[in-house]
């Protein structure tokens, strides 16, 4: 079966490509497989301290070379986002980076590993890089989150660097609070990059905040210009079709994918755990490819996935399309 599903010279960049194809994979883990896998400490999950030590490196390497390479296997459009979900000024200041000019320097050292990976590949024209941006304070409570005209001043210094850099998207993935993420879609409007955003739910399709996901939907695409559309992150399948079930957007077309859990354990236990609580790559996968049947085309991992769970969506998309 040909595996290329759209054509690559029909599009003038990845982003685009990511906005118009059928089917779009995303990475999978980072810092869980850097904690578990690779037995590198990752406080307050911020993996970018990794670019500036050499096994730190060399891990991150294989990380996003392996995720590149099930692009460059399966022909399938793909999705890779920076290590830079806490590389935001408070994020960086506490792991040491608090120079002036570091936000600049990290994030655009971020970028630079997996554009010179996707080069090595030549990818350039299948692989989209995104640049990541987290949540001020904590991606699964709202407690001390703050406002929208608060994110939009805070984040602007991260959103700047990696535009500069020169990321293809932005996104924001892991956001508690509907005023946070607004806030963010500001910040990434004002550079005419496309972006996603998205936001975790419970099994109600509601935020940590208390927000139903319909309401945090039209709350952002009141921004102009709206995000290009939004995933899910950081659950796992089973939980988005327990919430897809409750509520009627997943039939709005705005609600465009899920980047899940392995585990369907809560966020809360999974953070007390000494090892990868997963399904395997192959049960995994089967309930990834359901989403795709039911019209939702990005597929992507989250805490607990790792190559192997990547690589088995990209089979499974094989049968489907």
């Amino acid at each position: 079966m040909a595996m290329v599903f759209v054509s690559m010279t029909s599009v003038s960049s990845p982003a685009k490509l990511i906005g118009t194809a059928k089917a779009i994979i995303a990475d999978g883990a980072i810092e869980t497989r850097l904690i578990f896998e690779y037995g590198l400490p990752t406080p307050d999950f911020a993996a970018f301290v990794h670019l500036f030590t050499e096994d730190g490196r060399r891990a991150l390497k294989d990380i996003y070379r392996g995720y590149m390479d099930v692009a460059a296997e399966s022909g399938l459009p793909m999705q890779v986002g920076t290590p830079t979900w806490r590389a935001h000024p408070e994020g960086l200041a506490r792991q040491g980076f608090a120079a002036a000019g570091d936000v600049r320097r990290v994030n655009a050292e971020a970028f630079e590993l997996l554009a010179s990976i996707r080069r090595d590949l030549a990818l350039e024209n299948q692989v989209a890089i995104a640049g990541v941006v987290g949540p001020r304070y904590d991606g699964y409570s709202a407690d001390n989150a703050p406002s929208a005209d608060e994110a939009e001043a805070y984040d602007a210094a991260q959103v700047s660097a990696l535009a500069a850099a020169g990321v293809d998207l932005l996104y924001a993935p892991t956001f508690a609070s509907a005023q946070e993420l607004l806030g963010v879609a500001r910040a990434f409007a004002k550079t005419g990059l496309p972006y996603v955003l998205a936001p975790v739910v419970d099994g109600t399709a509601h935020l940590p905040d208390g927000t139903a996901l319909d309401s945090a939907v039209a709350l952002a695409d009141q921004v102009t210009p709206p995000p290009t559309h939004f995933l899910i992150g950081c659950a796992h399948p089973s939980l988005f079709g327990e919430a897809t079930d409750s509520t009627a957007w997943a039939r709005n077309n705005r609600v465009q994918g899920l980047k899940a859990n392995a585990s369907p354990l809560p966020p809360s236990a999974l953070d007390g755990l000494d090892h990868v609580e997963a399904d395997s790559p192959e049960t995994f996968a089967a309930a990834m490819i359901d989403l795709h049947r039911q019209g939702y085309r990005v597929l992507g991992g989250c805490c607990g996935t790792s190559e192997a769970h990547i690589r088995a969506i990209a089979r499974g998309l094989k049968t489907v399309l």
